[in-house]
């Protein structure tokens, strides 16, 4: 008879848990005041050529550039717009590298250098004090748009979100992205919040900027997972993967001479971020 008690106690308790972990859950980046989180960036860009002759596809050439950083932001305060945090790059090393380009990667990623970021609830992340609007902190700072749903979301829900980012190796034009974020899972209790992303990207012009190479066309998809401590408020591992493929027209030749074949460029972009807090 005890024995069939505690079986039925042992049931109501998964059951309250499963439902507990059922309910919608509020996702969002808020992170807790005095806070300092280590993030270490790695990225790698991979890019590929091919241009089609005599009925086969040729490699006109490829090139892989990797990046770590190592940064800290230290959270301040709440504000109505966010989270207001003190960002510091404390170290960036790239490969293939000389010593040119690390040169003038420290200084465009303001190596040491304290820089006040604001980061919304939803995810958004936006430099509010950088003099340099050339910096590669803005630069990657302004492509991180809003990812988190407004409002509480179910495991297996999904959600939508548009937004767009600079098209590198491409001025004066953006990506279009389409993204579909699911929430697939929640561990520890609810504290973490297992998310993937599947979307594509397409290129759109910017009114007013120079007008681009004719023949141009450019396309892409993307995938990814990001897990968020609830808790922490923060992504503490986030992994991404671009793959973009542009057509570049084939340069017109002598007078009256064929048109040569257009030129295939396969770009992908891996990205990973981990962050943890400093105890």
């Amino acid at each position: 008879m005890g024995f069939g008690k505690g079986r039925l106690v042992l049931l109501a308790v998964g059951f309250l848990a499963h439902t507990a972990l059922a309910q919608p859950v509020l996702l969002q980046i808020r992170p807790h005041i005095g806070d300092t989180l280590r993030m270490h960036l790695s990225q790698s860009v991979e890019m590929t050529g091919t241009t089609s002759r005599g009925g086969r596809d040729v490699n006109t050439g490829s090139m892989t550039t990797s990046i770590e950083v190592f940064t800290r932001a230290i959270a301040q305060q709440w504000t109505s717009g966010g989270t207001l945090m003190q960002s510091v790059t404390d170290s960036v090393a790239m490969t293939p590298a000389s010593a040119a380009s690390l040169e003038d990667l420290r200084r465009r990623t303001m190596q040491s250098k304290r820089v006040l970021v604001r980061v919304s609830t939803d995810g958004a992340m936006e430099i509010v004090d950088d003099a340099d609007p050339n910096s590669e902190l803005r630069h990657i700072f302004g492509e991180m748009p809003a990812m988190l749903a407004r409002g509480p979301v179910a495991v297996g829900e999904k959600w939508t979100r548009e937004m767009q980012i600079p098209l590198s190796g491409d001025p004066g034009t953006l990506g279009e992205v389409r993204a579909t974020f699911r929430l697939d899972s929640l561990g520890r209790n609810g504290d973490i919040a297992y998310i993937s992303m599947r979307g594509t990207m397409s290129r759109i012009n910017v009114p007013g900027a120079p007008s681009t190479v004719a023949g141009y066309a450019t396309s892409g998809t993307l995938s990814g997972n990001i897990q968020i401590d609830r808790r922490l408020g923060w992504i503490t591992d986030s992994k991404s993967s671009i793959i973009v493929r542009s057509t570049i027209a084939a340069n017109p030749g002598r007078k009256g001479a064929p048109q040569g074949a257009p030129m295939q460029v396969r770009t992908k972009i891996t990205q990973w971020i981990r962050a943890m807090r400093t105890r």
